[in-house]
């Protein structure tokens, strides 16, 4: 592990919980993205593999103890249970399946941190072949090759497996700029000044507003994490390969 903070991947079907342990992170200076299902994780690991999964055991369809052991064969990873289940047996079963660390919800933000940084710390190397190895190809087909397009005419954003999501005008914008920017962050003054004017107060708030909202937009209209970045006293990047196109009709 090199000194930088390890990368986060959250799996929780509470949305408040996620976003709100999701944000924190990411104010501490980690990369992050949520998932609200196993499988809406296993896509997102494909495009976006992390150091450590934060993951509940009371997911819908495909429990958390069925992830943590797919994650056991994957030594590069660190996986740190997040549960309201306290008793002994649900932490014994937790450890057998694989997991570093068990801590009961609610937990201390400041605890799951320390927690995160000791869990990455004697995480093995993780190798530049095959990011999301056996792990995915176990869970669910991968998918061919795509891009993100965000039509321009019609505000909608389309994912590389073809689910669209409507847009209203202040996340058009912000995903129009992001797009436009071709990879490279944009600022969170330049974001501002140009969804909300110049003058505006409090803009970098209300971009944080912004995108918690449009992650959980797209988490429920997609199945899997919007690739947006945020960079800490920076701004936001998109990801992902994308593109720009005049309206809906030109994806087919």
């Amino acid at each position: 592990m090199t000194q930088s903070k390890p990368s986060i991947a959250i799996v929780e079907d509470d949305s408040d919980q996620l976003h709100s342990i999701e944000e924190f992170l990411l104010d501490s200076g980690y990369s992050v993205w949520g998932a609200g299902s196993a499988e809406a994780f296993y896509k997102g690991f494909t495009v976006q593999p992390v150091d450590v999964v934060l993951l509940d055991l009371g997911l819908p369809g495909e429990d958390g103890l069925s992830v943590a052991s797919l994650l056991k064969s994957r030594p590069e990873v660190g996986v740190i249970i997040l549960s309201a289940r306290d008793s002994l047996d649900d932490r014994l079963a937790g450890m057998r399946a694989g997991a570093d660390r068990y801590l009961v919800k609610p937990v201390n933000l400041l605890e799951l941190a320390a927690n995160i940084d000791a869990t990455a710390s004697r995480l093995a190397p993780r190798t530049s072949v095959d990011p999301a190895g056996s792990l995915v190809a176990a869970a669910i087909p991968v998918a061919k090759a795509a891009c993100w397009v965000l039509a321009m005419k019609d505000w909608v954003l389309s994912s590389p497996q073809g689910k669209c999501l409507q847009l209203t005008t202040h996340e058009f914008m912000f995903l129009q700029q992001l797009l436009r920017a071709d990879g490279q962050p944009v600022s969170k003054r330049d974001l501002s000044t140009h969804l909300f004017g110049a003058r505006a107060q409090n803009g970098a708030e209300r971009l944080n507003l912004l995108l918690t909202r449009l992650r959980k937009k797209a988490a429920e209209a997609f199945s899997e994490p919007l690739p947006v970045k945020t960079l800490h006293q920076i701004g936001y990047a998109f990801t992902a390969s994308a593109q720009l196109v005049q309206d809906t009709q030109r994806l087919h």
